[in-house]
């Protein structure tokens, strides 16, 4: 770029008393500036510096009401940073100490040499706008620190592997002081996974490369943690090492998942064998690393990193002037939503995002972050967007969860063959449960962990004795006694674990007999004190069971069955249940009839 290119975009502000003097001036600075505003004193030159922010002030020094000298002293009160030229036709060291007191930029003596003027100017703007150009930069780079370091995990080392820098987010959660942790050996935070990766991060340490690799939280700390982490030699200008940065990823539910699927399916062979090997989709998991994508607020890519592309399967700069938003299936309007309240709050945005190449591409589901980056006025430069494939984890979930489902129907199974009753009575059981979840307005996940645990309704009869189990005649006081206990027994079966659909197998067989107006068993709970599961299935349980023979009873007749379920609104039955039950009668005779004893 010339010289006096940088002139071309510039706001001049000339104030000069003398007018003949001042339209030499602007007539010889027009053609090279896109504005020249002029002033006739040193107040009125205040005035409009605060009206018109110039970009550079050019002012004689002897002027009426206020000099330059005095005016320049007043702008630097408004902006330190803006470039004040003055002229004037003395000679006069007061003038200059003065001059120098208020930072003045440049200063040209009368009479003016005007080519002077404009190179002095020319010069001047040039240096300001690198000097705007550096602060962008260096703004921008820093933004870029704040999405990174808000985004991952970062330890700083010395060249001798201590402990310089960790981060907040890491500190809060190790619960550390990072007083507690600097200056010592980063093996007393974090050690590698095993011996050969301990040799492996001291060689590439001394080598001054990069390493890969896991590494297990240190014995001086609470919780144990694992991540999965990337060493990176930091240089300086004279390609000096200086420091090792660590940029590391929570690996350690992963982990745990892992560990626990070994010792599940070390126990289960049917598991491992029947579903999935879910030990190499966790390998597989926790081989994929954070992958990048940087786009334009419209969602133009302007970069991606080789992570990102492999995750949606595209070659090298393949992604390049394409559309983000095109990547990403069902929660485009989401992302643009986050990215315009980022805009706002400049907040970190996360959605699940899932991305594909082409329309039959198998979908990736991705954790992401969206950061806007941000120029000095504000306006936003770009959208860094950081993913973490879960793909693997979800569908993993989810077969979790079908196995869960799957031993909670078989286990209700064999509790209704030990009572000599068929196994379709916990299908229709669970059946019916979901159709009244579904009337309530209960959300999907929720209907369908009440599902899979509706057959747990009477496991705990497998502690029941056989004697009084299968009596074919009405139990005396005294066995109906023993015969309660199957519900307080069925819970304890259940009680100390925290996955969801055991939980609420427990609240199931615990509260399937409590009726609603306090009359059941084995607490007399009554009304809304009843978990919604227990009054659910206490409903579909009855409905069910007075409609099959058993050992000591005969069936009854639907319209009998019908009689009872309304003369018990609100005595055994919540009001509500039953009136939904009532209105949608077909839908349960329709299960009644589809898995129909024979």
């Amino acid at each position: 770029m010339k010289p006096l290119d940088y002139l071309k975009d510039l706001t001049i502000l000339y104030a000069e008393d003398d007018i003949l003097a001042r339209d030499e001036v602007v007539f010889s600075l027009e053609p090279y500036v896109k504005r020249v505003v002029t002033v006739g004193d040193g107040s009125e030159g205040v005035k409009k510096f605060e009206d018109i922010s110039p970009d550079i002030v050019v002012t004689d020094i002897q002027m009426p009401k206020m000099n330059g000298i005095e005016m320049a002293q007043a702008i630097r009160k408004i902006d330190p940073e803006v470039p004040i030229v003055v002229t004037t036709a003395f000679n006069d060291s007061d003038y200059l100490l003065k001059a120098i007191d208020a930072n003045i930029t440049a200063y040209i003596t009368k009479p003016l040499d005007l080519r002077q003027l404009i190179d002095k100017l020319a010069q001047i703007a040039g240096r300001h706008v690198m000097e705007q150009e550096n602060r962008r930069m260096h703004r921008m780079l820093e933004q870029y620190q704040l999405a990174i370091d808000e985004s991952t995990y970062i330890v700083n080392l010395s060249i001798d592997l201590e402990t310089i820098h960790i981060n907040d987010r890491l500190c809060e959660l190790l619960c550390l002081r990072p007083e507690n942790i600097l200056g010592k050996h980063i093996f007393a935070l974090l050690e590698p996974e095993n011996e050969e990766e301990r040799i492996g991060f001291k060689t590439a340490a001394d080598e001054e490369r990069e390493w890969h690799g896991e590494m297990v939280m240190g014995k001086s700390c609470e919780e144990q943690k694992y991540f999965r982490v990337t060493m990176i030699p930091m240089r300086n200008y004279a390609d000096e090492r200086v420091r090792f940065t660590l940029f590391m990823q929570d690996i350690t539910e992963l982990i745990r998942y892992r560990q626990l699927l070994q010792k599940e399916l070390s126990a289960t062979r049917r598991s491992l064998n029947e579903n999935i090997n879910y030990l190499a989709q966790y390998q597989q998991i926790l081989d994929e690393a954070t992958a990048i994508c940087c786009f334009d607020p419209d969602g133009t890519i302007k970069r991606s990193d080789a992570n990102f592309n492999k995750t949606i399967g595209a070659d090298e700069n393949e992604l390049l002037g394409q559309s983000f938003f095109d990547l990403c299936s069902g929660v485009r309007d989401d992302i643009r939503a986050a990215i315009e309240t980022a805009k706002e709050s400049r907040a970190l945005v996360h959605l699940q995002t899932r991305c594909k190449k082409e329309p039959e591409a198998k979908e990736r589901i991705a954790h992401s972050v969206f950061k806007p980056i941000f120029t000095l006025d504000g306006k936003i430069e770009e959208i860094v967007s950081i993913h973490q494939d879960i793909t693997e984890l979800i569908e993993l979930n989810e077969e979790i969860k079908s196995t869960q489902k799957e031993i909670l129907f078989r286990l209700g199974e064999v509790a209704e063959n030990h009572s000599k009753e068929t196994g379709l009575h916990v299908r229709r059981v669970a059946e019916y449960s979901r159709i009244l979840a579904e009337l309530i307005g209960m959300e999907e996940e929720e209907r369908e962990i009440l599902y899979a645990a509706a057959p747990m309704h009477d496991i705990g009869k497998l502690t029941i004795p056989d004697h009084i189990l299968h009596k074919p005649a009405r139990l005396t006081p005294e066995e109906f006694e023993v015969m309660k206990e199957h519900t307080t027994k069925g819970a304890q079966m259940f009680a100390n674990s925290e996955r969801p659909f055991m939980k609420a197998a427990a609240i199931i067989a615990a509260q399937h007999h409590e009726n609603f107006d306090g009359s059941g068993y084995p607490s007399g709970l009554d009304g809304e004190n009843i978990h919604i599961y227990g009054r659910i299935v206490a409903l579909a349980d009855v409905f069910d069971a007075l409609s099959v023979e058993r050992v000591y009873k005969s069936a009854w007749p639907i319209d009998k069955i019908l009689n009872f379920m309304r003369e018990n609104r609100g005595v055994k039955f919540d009001p509500l249940l039953i009136d939904l039950f009532f209105e949608n009668i077909d839908r349960f005779l329709q299960i009644h009839n589809t898995y129909r004893e024979r």
